[in-house]
Order: structure tokens, then sequence, then C-alpha cells
């Protein structure tokens, strides 16, 4: 345990002296790996279907605010749709400014989670999104993370009727409008997960703000286990029951994310907890304080040791003995 704990205080201090290049690393990967999810995924418009065009964007939004990266995806998107249909790329478009400006009214601060959000639900292990934000974040910050299932399960809808959308129809632009529009509306499955996220961030975060010992890791068990139950009973209710183990293997994967988050961010010692009581003119307060757990430095210190002499001369002697050197005569 101490050196996992010193292991801890290291990656700490690691961060802290190195805080602008692990950013901006951090805002590269998530940055291209959501590109190259975007070109590589739907590749509509030929010409963005190139490892060296998501390379190059996410080396410029490495050094832009996060919430470049989520513009930029969601350009790429529109380009792609742009390929299929106009009509479903005009429907994107709406959407996504109905989304953007929602964004930026109450979360404006979290573009980490809209970028990740969709990575997440591609890698099939969407759960981990709730509870790490219901750990971390506010309730208003929860809007990002459904403006990220909506894109995913959008660009999800276009990619599996994409035949239909790239057919000629006799009235081909309320057609496809349609079409785009019931993806949105007649998308149980999305409904479901932004459901299940939602309620699961918001028992999160109230159980964790309790006065309670281990309120992190309680909040992060008691989350997974409802996360996992209302998405069981949804996917069997919608005849679905292909996701389930992929459900059962987010929610493994999501304890072991609460975990982290907890040995990093919240690791408290509650054999020490002590509760404190004080006044001033007008109230009482009662404190419950709770120790966190933190492995000091260890200070080494090198001693050099001289090794004695077996003789000495006169004068090293009576600079030994602090004394005249004439007394020795």
């Amino acid at each position: 345990m101490t050196s996992i704990l010193e292991l801890r205080e290291k990656l700490r201090e690691f961060y802290g002296k190195y805080e602008v290049y692990v950013v901006t690393g951090v805002k590269f990967v998530l940055a291209f790996i959501a590109f190259w999810l975007i070109n590589s995924g739907m590749g509509y418009m030929e010409r963005l279907d190139n490892p060296a065009v998501s390379l190059l964007l996410a080396l410029l939004c490495a050094f832009l605010p996060i919430n470049a990266s989520a513009l930029l995806g969601a350009l790429l998107i529109l380009l792609h749709l742009w390929s299929v249909a106009i009509e479903v790329c005009v429907v994107a478009l709406a959407l996504f400014i109905l989304m953007f400006f929602m964004y930026y009214k109450f979360a404006p601060k979290n573009g980490y989670c809209t970028v990740a959000t969709p990575i997440m639900c591609a890698l099939k292990i969407p759960q981990v999104m709730p509870v790490s934000m219901g750990l971390l974040k506010e309730p208003a910050s929860y809007l990002s993370m459904v403006c990220g299932v909506i894109t995913f399960y959008y660009v999800k809808g276009v990619q599996e009727n994409i035949t239909n959308f790239a057919a000629v129809f006799e009235d081909e632009k309320v057609s496809k409008v349609t079409m785009a529009l019931e993806l949105l509306v007649k998308n149980y499955e999305m409904f479901l997960v932004i459901v299940a996220m939602c309620v699961t961030a918001l028992v999160v975060y109230v159980i964790r703000r309790m006065n309670i010992n281990h309120a992190w890791r309680i909040a992060g068990l008691v989350g997974n286990g409802i996360e996992l139950a209302i998405l069981v009973i949804g996917y069997v209710m919608l005849g679905n029951n292909e996701e389930i183990p992929w459900a059962i293997g987010g929610i493994a994967v999501s304890i072991i994310v609460a975990l982290l988050l907890e040995f990093f961010l919240y690791n408290l010692d509650y054999s020490r907890v002590e509760r404190v009581q004080f006044e001033d003119d007008e109230y009482y307060y009662y404190v419950k304080a709770v120790p966190k757990i933190y492995m000091a430095e260890k200070n080494k210190r090198v001693k050099q040791i001289t090794p004695k002499k077996d003789t000495f001369t006169r004068r090293e002697l009576a600079e030994e003995l602090d004394i005249d050197q004439d007394l020795l005569d």
C-alpha cells in the first residue's frame, strides 16, 4: 500500500510540474481519436477519410481550448453528411446549433465530456461517463454528456440507414428530412441511454455529497448498480438483448474508473475522523473532519564519513586535541 501511495504522490508531482504538457497531450489524444472515428466510421467524403487529416486537426486542437475539438468534430460530421444528402446535413446542422446554444448557456466548461462521451459510446463503454460526471461535476454539466449521446446516435442512425438516404425518391426532400428526424424522435435506445446516464449521474452526485463514510465508493457502486438495472430492463423491453453483455462489461469498466478516481482525488483516512464543535454570535457549528491519506516524501540525507587515520603528525594531533603544538614537546 505504501508503494502505491508513493506512486500516487509521484504522479501528482509530475502533473503539477508538467501540467501544460499533460493537458496538451490529453487534448491531442482525445481530438485525434474523435476525428479518426468520425472520418473512418463515416467516410462519405473521401478527401477527409485520411489519417493525416485527423492528425493535423488534432495537432491544431492540442493548442486550442477543448471546445475547439467539439466544434471541429461537428464540422467534420456535417461535411460527411453533406456528401450523403443535403437534407440530412441540414437536420444535423439545426440539431448542432440547438445543442451548442444549450451547451454554451449551461455547461461551457465541459468540453472534455462533450468530446469523450461519443468516444466512449463508440468503444461500447458509455457507462463510464455518468458515474465519473456524478463524482466530479455539478448537475448542470450533464447537458454536455447528453449532447455527446445525441450526436453519436444520430450519426449511428445515418450509418445504419445509409442506403435509404442515398436512394432517390419522388418527393426526395420531404422523405429524407422525415427519415432524418425519425432518427431522433423514434430512437428509443438513445432515450434509454440518456435516461440511464442522467439518473445515474444525479444519484451519484447526491450520495457523494452525503455526510457518510466512504461516500465516493458508495456513490460509485450504487450508481453503477442503478445504471445496470435501468439498461438491462430497457434493453429487454426494447428486445435488444444483444446489448446487455456490452452493458455489463461497461459497468465493470465504470467501477474500476470510479475506484481510481476515488484513490487519486478523494482518498481519506476514516480511522482518524474528528468531530469539531464551535460557535459564533449567531450559530453553533458541528464539523466532521476527515484527514486525507498522504504519503510524505522521504528525505534522503547522505553523510560522508572520513576514515580514521592510524597515525598523526604533531600539528594534526594538536589540531585534533585543540591545544598548542608546543605542549606536545
